[in-house]
């Protein structure tokens, strides 16, 4: 198989869930289906989900929790997007390595999604847990909001780490308190304008975090907003200035995050898994 498949938003082998750049929807057509063509693959299926995995693989022996885990994370995911049902049938193809997934999509990486076609690849194995629901989220929001304005693409990860929810044993906003102690959470126009200069981690939780307060002060309605309209005229798409969004969610942490010791060092070093 040609590896042509560099442009996808994928998860990154030794960091946090997130390195990511954008492909077209041109770009990604294609891939599940030749996977599917070129692998021998067994599957289960219920609800519109259906999990794929090679014979003999850790996911065989674990099938049905994975079918049942991806259920729940559909239905959590249009949930936290304030939608309805999604109509398509989500495919999730499972292998045991990175090696593996090197064979399916030319690069050793631990997930990706690949919205066009309503599919994900994901590794699983003892040691790494499967980012299922970050890599639905991406699929499912792409599916029922359509692709978000340029300047919201930062976004795109940003809601599937929110609505995931955890790195390791910490929550998104304990994270995000930290960085704040440590004076590592800019004010919010730099994340909009400069969402890649924060780095992979630091970009991705802040993302998450203040996405998350935005959902949860001025409603889902406000995230769907931002998301389609940008981030010209925040005001009208959320309710609030910037500086006020800012300001009020600086303050949650502040106030609603314990004294929790957050080992930041490990997670830049070993991800999320």
């Amino acid at each position: 198989m040609k590896k042509r498949l560099s442009k996808f938003w994928v998860v990154t082998a030794g960091l946090l869930l997130i390195a990511a750049v954008p492909a077209s929807a041109q770009d990604s057509v294609g891939v599940i289906e030749r996977a599917l063509e070129e692998f021998r693959w067994e599957s289960v299926e219920a609800e519109g989900v259906r999990v794929l995995f090679k014979a003999g693989s850790f996911a065989e022996r674990h099938r049905h929790m994975l079918l049942r885990s991806a259920q729940v994370a559909v239905s959590e995911v249009m949930e936290f997007l304030g939608e309805a049902e999604y109509d398509r049938e989500l495919r999730l193809i499972y292998v045991d390595s990175r090696e593996e997934m090197n064979e399916l999509v030319g690069r050793p990486i631990t997930g990706s999604a690949v919205w066009t076609e309503n599919g994900v690849f994901l590794v699983v194995n003892p040691q790494w847990r499967s980012f299922e629901k970050h890599e639905i989220t991406h699929v499912v929001t792409m599916g029922v909001w359509g692709s978000p304005d340029p300047t919201s693409r930062w976004m795109i990860e940003g809601i599937s780490i929110s609505c995931d929810g955890w790195c390791r044993e910490y929550s998104i906003d304990e994270i995000a308190h930290h960085l704040l102690s440590h004076d590592e959470l800019p004010p919010l126009p730099e994340l909009f304008d400069n969402f890649r200069s924060l780095g992979e981690i630091r970009g991705g939780v802040y993302a998450a975090s203040a996405i998350g307060f935005i959902r949860a002060t001025y409603g889902t309605d406000a995230v769907r907003k931002l998301w389609t309209n940008g981030t010209r005229d925040v005001s009208g798409s959320v309710g609030a200035t910037i500086e006020e969004i800012d300001a009020l969610w600086k303050q949650y942490l502040e106030r609603t995050v314990g004294d929790v010791e957050v080992d930041y060092d490990a997670i830049k070093e070993n991800g999320c898994g």
